[in-house]
């Protein structure tokens, strides 16, 4: 008595296993990268940009005091 419940348990574990008679979807790859800069390039380049003019305007400010008009 004991081994058919534990059959009947290996067997639906074995049918988990396979799919249970259901057709399998193919696994996920990698997906192909597109042609061109990525967002991780192109965020980076924003952020070394903003840089570049933060302290391009910082030194203008102040090699030349009066040259860049006040906002407020």
């Amino acid at each position: 008595m004991t081994a058919d419940p534990e059959r009947r348990l290996a067997e639906a574990l074995r049918a988990q296993a396979r799919g249970g008679g259901r057709p399998m979807t193919p696994p996920r790859g990698e997906p192909d990268r597109a042609p061109g800069v990525s967002v991780r390039t192109a965020l980076l380049l924003a952020l070394l940009g903003g840089g570049v003019l933060g302290m391009v305007l910082a030194l203008l400010s102040l090699l030349a005091p009066g040259l860049i008009p006040a906002l407020g």
